[in-house]
């Protein structure tokens, strides 16, 4: 800044925030570094994913933290705006015998039990992920299950010949975040 400037107390551009108007933020404006409350607690959003489902369908997830829990947020745009908050969960609480399944026939049941409630399959496919929305493209197949009351979720995941991961969570509604804040 020169000194002709600083006299007159102009900044440069790039010195100027914007203004941020908390009121008119919305969940899926979340970005890695960011602040949401939900459930009493305070999360930080540390990465932000996208999935292409195929078809022209993508997923949103963002990781969020909170002291050591680990949650993520998923928003999912299908005759409607969905949200789920999900947490990794052992494939064998699900059910022990799951990944001996699915090897031996290609597809896991398609009914569930966990933690007390039945699921039943609802979707499948293959998909590809972009860790922080960048490439490259990571191929798996996924199975999803919906409770009986339709409230709850689980995911089984396949990564390569071998490796799997299950999620289980519930859908959320935007309204139930709040305080939705970039850190700074």
């Amino acid at each position: 800044m020169g000194l002709f400037d600083w006299l007159l107390g102009k900044k440069k551009q790039e010195e100027i925030k914007p203004y941020f108007d908390p009121t008119k933020v919305k969940l899926e404006d979340l970005r890695p570094g960011w602040l949401v409350d939900f459930d009493m607690k305070t999360w930080e959003v540390i990465a932000r994913h996208r999935y292409d489902m195929g078809d022209g369908f993508e997923m949103i997830e963002w990781e969020l933290r909170s002291g050591n829990e680990i949650r993520y947020l998923c928003r999912e745009e299908d005759d409607g705006i969905y949200w789920t908050l999900m947490k990794k969960v052992p494939l064998g609480a699900i059910d022990p015998g799951l990944k001996k399944h699915i090897l031996q026939n290609e597809d896991p049941p398609q009914r569930l039990q966990y933690e007390g409630m039945v699921y039943e399959m609802v979707s499948y496919g293959g998909a590809k992920f972009f860790k922080n929305g960048m490439p490259p493209a990571i191929p798996f197949l996924y199975w999803e299950y919906e409770s009986s009351d339709g409230t709850k979720v689980i995911t089984v995941e396949q990564w390569g010949d071998t490796e799997f991961e299950a999620s289980a969570g519930e859908y959320v509604e935007e309204y139930q975040f709040s305080n939705i804040l970039p850190r700074e």
